[in-house]
Order: C-alpha cells, then structure tokens, then sequence
C-alpha cells in the first residue's frame, strides 16, 4: 500500500511514516486545526538573524530560549509581551512559532484536550459585538481554560468600554489562574498601552509579562 504523506506535515524533514496512521500528525492536527490558526499558520515557520534584522540578534536569542524551554515557561505561569514600533518583524511569527511547539510537546496522549489556542484581538473584539452571531459560552470559556493564548495586536485599535469589559474578563481569569498568555503589540511603553486598554488591563499584561522589543524594520 502506498504511503500517504502530507506535504505540509510539520515532521516532512524527518519522518517517512504514512500520516494517517501517526498518531503524532494526528494529534498535532488536532491541536492546530483547533486552535484558531488560520491554515496558513499553521505551516511550520522558519525564523532566522539576517542583515536585514541583526539589530534583533539578542532578542531573537531570548525568542529562541522561551521557544525551547516553553513547557517550562507554561508551567510556570508565565507571560510574554512582545512588542515593536514596526510592522512585519516577526512579532506574530514568534508567538506562533512558540504556540507550534508547545503542540509538539504535548500534544500526544491529549487529542480532544485543546492545549492553546491564537486570537486575533481585533477580530475577537468584533465577534464579541455581533449580537445576532454570538461567540459561544464554550469557546470563551476554552480561552479561559486553555494552557496558553496568543493575543495577536492586543493594542491595535482603541477599546469601548464594553470591549474593554470583555477583554479585561477573560485576560485578567487566565492569569489570576496562572495560565501562559503570549501578547503582540505595537506599544513599547506601558503608557502607549495605557491610552489603548485601560491602565487596569495594561498593568496586568505588562506587570505580569516578560518584556522583548524587536527593532528591526518590516522585513517583509
């Protein structure tokens, strides 16, 4: 019988198994397909120091032992806020990255466990005010529950009053609980995160968060 490979398995490189019987791209599948990656996210992601972006040596550097230890970051609870003044540095492409491997580390033995999941803030914050298509109690509460949230451009746009109630509820749940949270955000200083989401929720992400700016320019 002929093996069925998949062309974006994130194990392609290393692996010569049929993919509909590994239970590790099954598994993997699951996690990603869940998650709220859009599907061209969730391809594997290759990140690397260049001319163009040495002045992030150190920062990737950081980036790259967060990623490696991030079982160890989850269960200790921990935050990262990766910002930049620039647009298209790898701000989104890291904290994917970090959510990829998390998968790959725990995804065995939990399909039909949910292990993270990714929000793009903006497009939350317009589901949420969609009456007539309400977000579901379940998937709110998946974001409460799960072992780790990207927040993708936490900053983006100013918040109403009722978004802010929205965002600062389910945000402020998962870290009371001590659940790893991942932010992106074109703010710098808590101050410019202040005129954004409120002194109440900027302080909670940036007191609670390990703090990495990028200072490259768009790279793409």
């Amino acid at each position: 019988m002929e093996q069925q490979r998949n062309s974006n398995c994130w194990y392609l490189d290393r692996c010569n198994e049929n993919c509909n019987s590994c239970t590790i791209y099954l598994q993997m599948q699951y996690q990603m397909e869940n998650s709220g990656l859009p599907p061209y996210r969730q391809k594997a992601i290759n990140l690397y120091i260049n001319d163009n972006n040495e002045i992030d040596r150190d920062a990737y550097m950081q980036l790259a032992d967060i990623r490696k230890n991030i079982v160890e970051f989850v269960n200790d609870h921990k935050n990262l806020y990766l910002c930049s003044k620039y647009t298209g540095n790898g701000k989104t492409s890291w904290a994917i990255k970090m959510l990829h491997t998390y998968f790959h580390y725990t995804a065995i033995g939990n399909y039909g466990t949910l292990k993270g999941m990714y929000v793009s803030v903006a497009d939350l914050l317009l589901k949420l005010k969609d009456f007539n298509n309400p977000v579901s109690n379940s998937y709110k509460n998946s974001l409460k529950e799960v072992d780790l949230v990207i927040w993708d451009d936490i900053a983006l746009t100013d918040i109403s009053p009722y978004d802010y109630s929205q965002l600062y509820s389910i945000i402020n749940d998962r870290i009371f609980a001590g659940k790893s949270n991942i932010f992106t955000s074109n703010c710098t200083d808590i101050k410019e995160l202040y005129k954004f989401v409120g002194d109440k929720l900027a302080s909670r992400i940036w007191g609670t968060s390990v703090i990495i700016e990028l200072k490259g320019e768009d790279l793409r």
